[in-house]
């Protein structure tokens, strides 16, 4: 390669020069090292000899206050009166306050000597009872008074006659003011399907819409009388 001419080169040093002088005189920042972070490890103090630890306090979670329940309108029950007990059937069960076997206004009565079953009005009012009788006609059965009568089933039509002692003759005022003599006998009679003998006085009931008339003498310490009901023994029909 050929020389350059001494002029050319003395034109470049001299350019070169002032900017050798710059970068030699100007002062580089010296470099800041780059520091990591360090982690170190939590060490608890130890606790001093004799001291108690320490204890962190508990936290207990706040409950949050419980709402009171929506009731719905529909849930709330109404309280209804109860109704009363109304006894069962009274061949089979005694009612449960007095231990009386319960009876209504109208009840079957059978005489047990005759088989015949008539409806019989139970009245708490009559003193005693007392039997549709016809052809009553007293008579004397070894030197004892005795009496025979009728009876007849209307709905029938069918008639047994009967014969009894006779216990004695009560002294009945009829509604017209008259006084009547009623022999009185000795029946056997089923109600509720519980037979009893008591006392009967015969008369002429074809007036009446009921044979048979139930008194107290009948029903005191047996029955109870609910005036509500028809035929709570055993069902009857009374046509």
């Amino acid at each position: 390669m050929d020389r350059m001419p001494f002029s050319w080169r003395s034109v470049f040093l001299i350019l070169c020069m002032p900017v050798f002088f710059y970068s030699c005189t100007t002062a580089r920042p010296p470099a800041v090292p780059v520091m990591k972070p360090v982690v170190e490890p939590v060490v608890s103090p130890e606790p001093k000899p004799g001291a108690e630890p320490e204890v962190a306090p508990e936290v207990k979670p706040v409950k949050k206050p419980v709402e009171n329940p929506v009731v719905k309108k529909s849930a709330v029950k109404k309280s209804v009166p109860t109704k009363p007990v109304v006894a069962p059937h009274a061949d089979t069960a005694a009612d449960s306050l007095s231990g009386l076997r319960v009876v209504g206004e109208v009840e079957p009565v059978t005489l047990v000597p005759s088989g015949v079953t008539m409806p019989a009005r139970i009245d708490t009012g009559a003193t005693t009872s007392s039997i549709d009788a016809t052809e009553i006609e007293p008579f004397e059965r070894d030197g004892e008074k005795w009496v025979r009568f009728v009876v007849a089933d209307r709905r029938s039509g069918e008639k047994v006659s009967m014969q009894c002692p006779l216990l004695r003759r009560v002294n009945i005022i009829s509604h017209a003011g008259e006084s009547l003599k009623r022999p009185v006998v000795v029946i056997k009679t089923m109600m509720g399907g519980v037979a009893f003998d008591h006392e009967f006085s015969l008369t002429n009931r074809s007036d009446f819409s009921y044979q048979v008339l139930i008194g107290r003498n009948y029903l005191q310490g047996e029955f109870v009388v609910d005036v509500n009901r028809k035929n709570v023994t055993s069902p009857m029909s009374e046509n």
